[in-house]
């Protein structure tokens, strides 16, 4: 028996609720934010997901029924954080806030993770494994970079994704930035109307978003209830 570790073993969890209360605290903490949207400043990372999710959130946010996130939640956000603080301050140029008006219409605003001396950009995300990318980067992210290469102008843009047990790097085509920025701006446009309006725009979303939506008891597409 002495071989076997389960041996030793007297229960297991999986749970981040079993983590050290310091832990957790220290989780909540760098997750927490008091930003609060402006109709008219739209983050691109709105715009590369589903529009009517995007719509939700800032109408929940205005209606102070914006729910608290859970550990779960906010333990994404977190590891990504994690990466940000450990490696975007070895360059001079990172945190790089980028905007990006549109004439007669809301201002598409981001944040550029950081820009090697040779000026490549880069955009880091962290995921699971590479299971989640078994089939490629995620469009969203590579609409992401791609518009952020588009503002900077860059020569070389570079789409990282970070685990634990490694990375994966994938280059993308900067050349291709100026349909991505041209499908932003139209769903800018429609966010920014459907804000002004109070009516939810068409969602315009990937398949996969609606079983992982926060919103999809209350959105008719998702088999909620009727607007």
């Amino acid at each position: 028996m002495m071989d076997d570790p389960t041996y030793f073993v007297l229960s297991e969890s999986r749970d981040l609720e079993d983590l050290p209360e310091a832990i957790k605290a220290r989780i909540i903490e760098a997750t927490e934010s008091d930003y609060t949207h402006r109709d008219n400043s739209l983050h691109v990372t709105e715009l590369v997901y589903c529009l009517r999710k995007a719509y939700y959130r800032r109408m929940a946010e205005k209606e102070g029924t914006k729910e608290e996130k859970g550990l779960r939640e906010r333990w994404y956000l977190y590891r990504g954080i994690v990466f940000d603080e450990a490696w975007t301050g070895l360059f001079a140029r990172n945190q790089v806030r980028v905007t990006h008006r549109i004439k007669h219409g809301p201002t598409i605003v981001g944040k550029i993770d950081f820009i090697d001396d040779d000026g490549t950009l880069y955009e880091l995300k962290t995921i699971s494994n590479d299971y989640a990318i078994r089939d490629g980067p995620k469009l969203a992210h590579v609409k992401q970079a791609l518009f952020y290469a588009w503002i900077e102008q860059a020569p070389r843009v570079r789409l990282v994704y970070v685990h634990l047990g490694g990375v994966r790097i994938f280059d993308l085509d900067p050349r291709l930035a100026d349909e991505v920025v041209e499908e932003l701006e139209m769903k800018a446009l429609k966010l920014w109307h459907a804000l002004k309006s109070g009516t939810p725009p068409d969602p315009e979303n990937e398949p996969w978003e609606c079983k992982y939506c926060e919103f999809k008891d209350i959105c008719p597409l998702a088999g909620g209830k009727k607007e």
